[in-house]
């Protein structure tokens, strides 16, 4: 840390984020909360990668790319907690151990979020499944039910793209590409 002594104030909700269902941090956030050079990071990275084993390094080091104030593509990583924690184990002092400790909020926050997305829209998809299995049912039962499930199948339709936007959530932030 540039002044180990100085804990930084920060919102522990920003310190990660949900890609493909999983609660992840960048490496640009590490060496922000942390006070370090990026590129300081990414050879930490870098050297934790190289002890770990690649099965490990595959799950929990993702290479991804962001743009920089000059507008240029830069490297930086997606570290899942695990990776997370292996990289930041050898920070000290007491600013590390509480800006640690956030991160482990954050992840632990995030993580907690997903899953009752996950419930509430499990709830949803099996609510949609009773609803679009009677709708169906209607139109095969006579005209008169056809005509009810023409008018039901729309507003279905618009019900799962809801569900879709609760199950399947983008929380992700506009500049990060996978790499």
């Amino acid at each position: 840390m540039n002044n180990p002594s100085v804990i930084p104030a920060f919102d522990f909700r920003e310190m990660v984020q949900s890609k493909n269902g999983e609660v992840v941090t960048t490496s640009r956030k590490v060496a922000e909360y942390f006070g370090k050079r990026h590129g300081d990071v990414l050879r930490k990275i870098e050297q934790v990668k190289a002890d770990c084993s690649n099965e490990f390094s595959q799950r929990n080091f993702a290479s991804a790319d962001y743009i920089d104030e000059q507008g240029k593509l830069r490297p930086m990583y997606s570290l899942t907690k695990d990776g997370w924690i292996m990289v930041v184990m050898g920070f000290t002092g007491k600013a590390a151990a509480a800006i640690k400790e956030s991160y482990i909020s954050a992840f632990n926050w995030m993580a907690e979020q997903l899953s009752r997305r996950m419930a509430i829209g499990e709830e949803m998809q099996h609510r949609y499944a009773i609803k679009e299995t009677r709708s169906k049912l209607k139109g095969t039962i006579g005209s008169r039910l056809m005509n009810e499930r023409k008018k039901e199948k729309h507003v279905l339709a618009v019900e799962h793209e809801r569900i879709m936007k609760v199950t399947q959530p983008d929380l992700l932030s506009g500049y990060v590409r996978a790499g």
